[in-house]
């Protein structure tokens, strides 16, 4: 997603303000952006008097905060803060209701439980996880591709442990893919292994 200019300030007047000493090729590779762009969002946070530039020699030079420049990242700090626990409350609203729904989808065995396991144990799973309180699921395990260790209560199992019945030996009745980026591919390698469709959801 491509940030913002209020983003790209906060990033150079955050290097800026670590005291180390920073040059735009440096900015220009942890910003991911061309070298002239930041240069121009260098001059452009002088020109607002965030920042001054001292020369240190012919081709040396050194950009120093000013109190404007300390006041400006400070609020926007607080923005992105603010922005996060936004985005974090919505994504965390939209997956307590997409699991509300597989809930209403899922039939409970014989022993009243809906028993689940989650794919993928990244920063989605873990809000996943938070919701999945709320509803009348239970988690039974999680598999990753890549993760290995523990998640919450539960060890992280590899995903070729994975069966259409069981996960290693314990049975399960469906399954939620919690990678929203790796979605689609994860759905192609659970069919491959014979998982039903009608078992497998997604979150979004």
């Amino acid at each position: 997603m491509p940030r913002s200019e209020h983003e790209y300030d906060r990033k150079v007047l955050e290097a800026i303000a670590s005291g180390q000493h920073v040059t735009q090729r440096k900015l220009s590779r942890e910003l991911g952006v061309a070298l002239g762009l930041t240069n121009l969002l260098i001059r452009r946070l002088v020109g607002k008097g965030y920042v001054r530039v001292s020369n240190l020699g012919t081709r040396h030079v050194r950009y120093l905060m000013t109190p404007a420049g300390w006041e400006a990242l400070a609020d926007a700090t607080r923005q992105s803060l603010e922005n996060t626990v936004h985005l974090y409350t919505e994504t965390r609203e939209r997956i307590r209701t997409a699991l509300s729904a597989i809930s209403e989808s899922c039939r409970s065995t014989g022993d009243g439980r809906k028993r689940v396991v989650f794919y993928g144990a990244g920063d989605v799973a873990e809000i996943a996880y938070v919701s999945l309180q709320t509803t009348d699921l239970t988690l039974v395990g999680v598999v990753d591709d890549q993760r290995t260790g523990r998640f919450f209560n539960l060890t992280i199992s590899a995903a070729d442990q994975l069966s259409p019945e069981t996960l290693g030996r314990l049975p399960y009745d469906h399954l939620i893919v919690t990678s929203l980026r790796h979605a689609e591919v994860i759905r192609a390698k659970l069919a491959d292994r014979g998982m039903p469709a009608e078992r497998i959801f997604t979150l979004l």
